[in-house]
């Protein structure tokens, strides 16, 4: 299964966000991640409707996560912004077009195997994913100065 770009700008959105202790401006998010602003701005129309981060205008303005990163799966962000998990023609709905019906057990198939795919990226969460841009004191991985 391959996911949309916008899949992978949303994942990258939420990750950054998920580092940072407050709100940031949609300018520095696509400047930090090296994305496009409109982009930024569409995906996080799209975020902000699903609750998933909050938007807020003004002077001290920007986005940042609406929940825990604990909180937010992987599976519910690509839900989110996929649009069409038809890995194959007749899952679109297009059955005409199969010569292999009515005994082909491929689309069965295929749709099981989006099942287990979602099934793992509903069992990782934001926080699993994402790298703590401070790792906590005493972390074997820390830097320390």
């Amino acid at each position: 299964m391959r996911l949309n770009q916008a899949s992978d700008f949303a994942l990258r959105i939420v990750m950054h966000l998920a580092t940072e202790n407050e709100a940031v401006t949609i300018d520095s998010v696509a400047r930090h991640l090296g994305l496009v602003k409109s982009h930024v701005m569409k995906i996080s129309a799209k975020l902000t409707q699903a609750n998933i981060i909050t938007a807020r205008r003004g002077r001290v303005g920007g986005i940042l996560l609406a929940r825990d990163p604990s909180h937010i799966s992987v599976g519910e962000i690509v839900r989110l912004v996929e649009n069409d998990f038809a890995v194959v023609e007749c899952m679109k709905g297009t059955l005409s077009n199969c010569t292999f019906l009515p005994g082909c057990r491929l689309r069965h198939t295929i749709h099981e195997a989006t099942l287990a795919f979602m099934a793992v990226l509903d069992q990782q969460t934001i926080a699993d994913i994402t790298v703590p841009a401070f790792p906590p004191s005493g972390d074997a991985n820390s830097v320390s100065t």
